[in-house]
């Protein structure tokens, strides 16, 4: 008897917030833009959730700003060891990707008038990664060599006149670029390892080796170094889904182990908190969204 009495409650709710819901015009025009200059912001899909949640399920969510790897080509020098250039790329645990500043000049159209700014030239912006020392020093000893081979900083504490170093350079001396110069990679990925963008800078060279902080109490801390890169210009290049992908398809994709254990539990709390007398149709809909959500979860699907 109980029973019937809780059913005959909720659908008595059901269609008490059925008559009191207000039409859900949002919903009907899901992922739909504003294209009517004349009136802004009447579009009734602007300011909806679910166009936001499509946008982001289309472009397989958001970039992780962990998911890149960065390559540097070995410089042209006799000093330079290869092996520990091409071992680089797994020490690199922080770098930015570089942007680029548009010098303005004034400007006065047809001579008369006032100022209109124009840009003049276009200058990159450096390149700053920090890196992990391996325990042999040959890390660090790769970025020393570097930049003590472009401009020379003489050898043996002799007197700074007298000294030639092995390369032929006297004390000051500066190098040709195309002795140190080299070209810097920066690829990143997405969640499912596809490669999303390459950024690719040419003549790049370091301008400033950054101090390595030493310690007493720095019984578990890892020794690094940070290095500022200067560069000519940079290109950068999207790539393509694998053929034959869909992005929407990512909303599908499998997770990982640590993923499907997270998404449990976000589905579980959401679900949890859902679960109560419905009022109207929306929180009919909330639940059966969530307990879906809740399924895909254990699934082990996105």
């Amino acid at each position: 008897m109980a029973k019937a009495l809780d059913i005959a409650k909720d659908l008595f709710n059901l269609a008490k917030g059925k008559g009191l819901e207000k039409p859900r015009a949002g919903s009907e025009s899901m992922g739909k833009r504003d294209n009517d200059p004349g009136a802004p912001g009447s579009s009734p899909g602007s300011f909806n959730v679910g166009s936001f949640t499509a946008a982001m399920q289309q472009a397989n969510g958001f970039a992780r700003a962990n998911r890149y790897l960065v390559t540097i080509d070995t410089p042209p020098g006799p000093w330079v060891k290869s092996d520990t250039v091409q071992q680089m790329q797994f020490f690199c645990d922080n770098i930015n990707l570089p942007g680029a500043s548009l010098i303005p000049i004034d400007h006065k159209r047809n001579s008369i008038g006032p100022f209109d700014r124009r840009p003049s030239a276009i200058i990159p912006s450096e390149i700053s990664a920090s890196f992990m020392l391996d325990a042999t020093g040959r890390n660090l000893d790769f970025f020393q060599s570097w930049v003590t081979n472009i401009v020379n900083m003489g050898q043996g504490g002799k007197s700074v006149d007298n000294v030639v170093s092995s390369q032929g350079a006297a004390f000051g001396e500066i190098a040709y670029s195309k002795d140190y110069v080299t070209t810097m990679r920066i690829e990143t990925f997405d969640m499912n390892a596809n490669k999303i963008n390459t950024l690719t800078a040419y003549e790049v060279w370091p301008s400033q080796l950054g101090d390595v902080t030493l310690g007493w109490a720095q019984n578990d801390e890892i020794a690094r170094v940070t290095c500022n890169f200067q560069l000519r210009n940079w290109e950068s290049v999207s790539h393509q889904l694998p053929e034959g992908q869909d992005p929407s398809t990512f909303a599908n994709r499998a997770l990982t182990p640590m993923e499907q254990l997270l998404r449990i539990g976000q589905t579980a709390t959401a679900l949890s908190s859902s679960m109560k007398t419905p009022n109207n149709v929306g929180d009919v809909i909330n639940v059966l969204s969530n307990a879906q959500n809740f399924g895909r979860a254990i699934g082990g699907r996105g």
